[in-house]
């Protein structure tokens, strides 16, 4: 039997994408993150809630109050919700293994990878 744990998150970030070789006007937004872990339940849990709020809190730090374009040649919430998930992924103690990371984009705009 698989089990999940589940975090949200939320940090304040801008950028400016770049669609058709055009950037867009600078514009912030409150992304929210979901962040899905999976594992055998070991003495009755996956991974403690905290250790992975302390892993994606000290991540999403670097992106929080920030412009996201000097951080990514051009950071789409699809290519913002790649890295988190890969810097989510290095982090993980053995045996837990990342299931799916949602990005918000505001309110109505998110991406959704499973892994």
């Amino acid at each position: 039997m698989g089990s999940r744990v589940v975090e949200r998150f939320k940090f304040e970030a801008a950028h400016a994408v770049v669609i058709a070789g055009k950037p867009e006007e600078v514009h912030g937004h409150t992304f929210r993150l979901e962040v899905a872990v999976e594992g055998s339940l070991k003495n009755g849990y996956v991974m403690d809630f905290l250790e992975l709020r302390r892993i994606v809190n000290e991540i999403i730090e670097k992106l929080d109050h920030r412009n996201l374009n000097d951080l990514f040649e051009n950071p789409t919430t699809e290519n913002v919700a790649l890295w988190i998930a890969g810097e989510v992924k290095k982090r993980l103690p053995e045996g837990v293994r990342l299931q799916r990371i949602v990005l918000w984009e505001g309110e109505e705009n998110g991406v959704e990878f499973e892994f």
